[in-house]
């Protein structure tokens, strides 16, 4: 038996629509984007394709930086993909990711919790672009794996953030979405044009959050924020 009911691969054959390759490639992308991080197993489970056939086009789609895999085996986004929506939205995807790293881990090593960026995406979602994690050894798990994510804004720092509602403190708190013990700080990054074009943030256990590591964590999420915003425009 051959084909997609047995596992293997079947003799493609060039349509109108193009080759069925390229739509199994696509459907495993397409998928990743709206439901990762994803395992192989529940993409495969979605597409309604073997397992096999899903691990070459996925591995096909890593190669060129579409996806990528974390050490759980889940696949998000690849760095080329985000790059590439980023870049559709007018900002600067490359200055970003590169200014973005050490300003992330100064962040996170002045205030011991986990740190973040991203940009805004189609239909009120947001895309994470970059992450540093805690040294700590508690730390919400699922604040792990961000990198290359696409999630809904609603509800969230980011998405205050993004959508311009900042006060005048210059940083926004709020619990995290996913984990109403856990509590996320965030401040916008500017374009040349005063408009917010990322959110920098960071995230980490209340436990660790009294008033005083608020204030003192805010204005040290805003002065990161200030200082991407400056390299950017240099």
């Amino acid at each position: 038996m051959t084909g997609k009911d047995s596992g293997e691969p079947t003799t493609e054959v060039d349509s109108a629509l193009g080759p069925q390759a390229v739509h199994r490639a696509l459907e495993i992308l397409t998928n990743v984007v709206e439901h990762g991080p994803i395992s192989l197993s529940d993409l495969a489970r979605a597409t309604d394709l073997p397992t096999s056939t899903s691990m070459r086009m996925l591995r096909a789609l890593e190669h060129w930086g579409y996806v990528s895999r974390a050490e759980s085996g889940q696949y998000s986004l690849g760095e080329r993909f985000v790059q590439s929506r980023v870049s559709a939205e007018g900002a600067r995807a490359e200055d970003l990711i590169d200014a973005s790293a050490p300003v992330l881990q100064r962040l996170t090593a002045l205030t011991s919790e986990s740190s973040y960026l991203a940009v805004p995406g189609p239909a009120n979602t947001c895309t994470f672009l970059r992450e540093v994690q805690s040294p700590l050894p508690i730390r919400h798990v699922g604040f792990d794996g961000w990198a290359g994510r696409t999630v809904a804004m609603s509800g969230s720092v980011t998405g205050e953030v993004l959508d311009g509602r900042t006060p005048p403190s210059g940083f926004v708190v709020m619990p995290a979405v996913d984990d109403a013990d856990s509590t996320v700080i965030g401040a916008p990054v500017f374009s040349s044009g005063g408009e917010p074009i990322a959110a920098l943030s960071i995230a980490g256990p209340s436990f660790r959050m009294p008033p005083a590591a608020i204030a003192a964590h805010g204005e040290a999420v805003r002065a990161a924020a200030s200082e991407l915003t400056q390299l950017l425009r240099l």
